[in-house]
């Protein structure tokens, strides 16, 4: 028999005879070192996470995080478990939960020393696993990196910023109070608690008495009947969006409503009455739809959405708040560009909500985060480089008069004061030619066609994209609200710049206002920056306790994909 062969004999009967002995602290924290180092394949067989429990327990000095006084610590697996079986997002068919389960049938039993040993190492396998899924989520984020490539090659410049949670794993691991740990890896903004309660009820309604989808049919509104606006009002009802409003009708509408089912020979359920009306009205306001109480095509497709799809869609957007940043601000403003809305928060409430208009699909609004250093007073709009390419240059070879009805000027450099181009001599047809580059600067002076409106926030960024003023008030008015080149146009600029000098002093609002009716170009300085957050949120739970559902604009919805852990 060969020496190397005695020798590994030897070191499996001296670890036999160690995880053998009495079990107590010392002689675990002795096995587990001995059993990591010489035979890892036996004490981690069907373990995932070898190499970093490796490294754990190495940096660790071999102490267990699970065995106390020689036996598992039972107040801390048992609030592991707790923990797993109180989180919502997980799903029961992975093998996070189903390791869990199986773990937590073996826990209790009487175990020889290598059997707490493996225990051990399965507990925090379970825990490695878990705070992983509740800090990062299950967003195939490499997959969408790849979908916003195959954007960019037919030139939709899509871009998501992540930020990737700063927390240290082992740290954590070797905490002793888990519940700790997990509450403070929990995102705390950005409507993640409202979330987990739409989330919790939704999968009540699909316990209980999930929706069924309603059949085709051509439209239903105030004063129908029959069948169909039966199953309407039992698909509302399953919603929580249909509650039986009698009791608030006034006497003449309950009397035109019997007359009405009386001449139609119909029940009052089979009647599209005022109650029913509220409740597709109320339906139509939080799935983003034009609320005027007709269900057409788009209020019937968005009714046929199943509820197993609105629950994997609040997940998606959970786990997409796991990714935004983590700093605790006193005041940030968020921009939720499906929403197209503009929410200012102070203080953990939300003080002031404006609407915004977004990036067109094929021009879509960055999803990133920056802060509003300055403020601009009467700004000149310096138009892209690409905007001139695709759309000027071709608007001046069919419209020559298309600059001087737009406002537009044609410098030699982007200096406002820089020498003007005659364009009469100019050949626009040439710089179509490939290779050919514009060589000139378009802007647009300070007046009432300025895109920009009046006020312009800038927190400078690689997008250049910042929040500003508009002369197209009209397109306020929508419902859906994708208009721009990717800037974000906001509907009361004068409001959040009353807002920012509340806790800028040196900002003062008389002189502003007098500034803003003439023509003068100024800078204002924001000397208490305000963080600024531009997300891509499709669904969330309003004040009145109502569950949101956005329109997935950039079709992010359809990209993004939760893996099965």
């Amino acid at each position: 028999m060969s020496k190397i062969i005695i020798k590994q004999l030897v070191a499996m009967l001296f670890m036999t005879f160690v995880l053998s002995a009495v079990p107590n602290d010392n002689n675990a924290s002795k096995a587990l070192e001995i059993a990591l180092k010489k035979n890892p394949k036996k004490i981690l067989k069907n373990i995932p996470q070898k190499k970093f429990l490796k490294t754990l327990y190495r940096q660790n000095h071999y102490q267990p995080l699970w065995i106390q006084a020689g036996q598992l610590n039972q107040k801390k697996y048992t609030q592991l478990f707790q923990q797993i079986e109180q989180d919502i997002t997980l799903n029961h068919e992975g093998m996070l939960y189903k390791n869990y389960q199986i773990l937590s049938k073996r826990v209790d039993g009487n175990f020889t020393q290598e059997q707490l040993l493996h225990t051990e190492l399965k507990l925090s396998s379970v825990y490695y696993n878990f705070l992983i899924h509740a800090i990062y989520g299950e967003i195939e984020w490499k997959n969408f990196t790849h979908k916003l490539s195959a954007l960019k090659r037919k030139k939709i410049n899509a871009t998501w910023i992540r930020y990737q949670p700063k927390f240290n794993i082992a740290k954590l691991m070797k905490s002793p109070d888990i519940n700790q740990s997990i509450s403070s890896v929990t995102p705390k903004n950005f409507g993640y608690k409202k979330l987990l309660l739409a989330l919790k009820k939704l999968q009540t309604i699909k316990e209980k008495s999930p929706w069924k989808k309603l059949p085709s049919f051509k439209r239903l509104a105030l004063g129908d009947g029959g069948d169909m606006v039966l199953k309407l009002r039992t698909r509302l009802e399953a919603s929580g969006d249909y509650i039986e409003c009698n009791k608030t009708n006034t006497s003449t509408i309950r009397t035109k409503e019997n007359n009405l089912s009386k001449d139609n020979n119909l029940s009052k359920n089979a009647l599209f009455n005022t109650c029913l009306d509220s409740a597709v009205k109320t339906f139509q306001s939080r799935h983003g739809l034009t609320v005027d109480g007709i269900v057409g095509k788009g209020t019937q497709k968005a009714l046929n959405i199943s509820i197993d799809e609105k629950i994997a869609s609040i997940l998606l957007n959970i786990d997409r708040i796991k990714w935004l940043p983590r700093e605790e601000q006193t005041r940030f403003l968020v921009v939720n560009i499906p929403e197209f809305m503009l929410h200012y928060i102070e203080n953990s409430k939300e003080k002031q909500k404006l609407r915004v208009i977004v990036g067109q699909p094929k021009h879509p609004t960055p999803i990133f985060s920056q802060n509003i250093s300055y403020i601009v007073l009467n700004p000149y709009w310096k138009v892209p480089e690409g905007i001139v390419r695709r759309e000027v240059i071709p608007a001046m070879i069919k419209d020559p008069s298309y600059l001087r009805r737009h406002g537009l000027e044609v410098h030699r450099t982007w200096n406002e004061n820089s020498a003007k181009i005659n364009t009469n001599a100019l050949f626009w047809e040439d710089y179509l030619a490939p290779g050919n580059k514009f060589p000139y600067r378009i802007m647009q002076p300070p007046g009432p066609k300025n895109a920009l409106g009046k006020i312009k926030f800038k927190f400078p960024n690689r997008f250049s994209v910042y929040i500003h003023d508009t002369p197209t008030r009209h397109l306020f008015k929508k419902t859906i609200r994708a208009f721009s080149h990717g800037c974000v146009r906001l509907s009361k600029p004068t409001k959040l710049l009353e807002t920012i000098a509340s806790f800028n002093p040196n900002i003062n609002l008389t002189k502003a206002n007098k500034i803003l009716k003439g023509k003068r170009k100024t800078f204002l300085k924001v000397n208490k920056q305000l963080r600024v957050y531009l997300v891509y949120l499709t669904a969330g739970m309003n004040s009145q306790g109502q569950i949101e559902f956005r329109p997935d604009i950039y079709k992010y919805d359809k990209y993004q994909k939760r893996r099965l852990r």
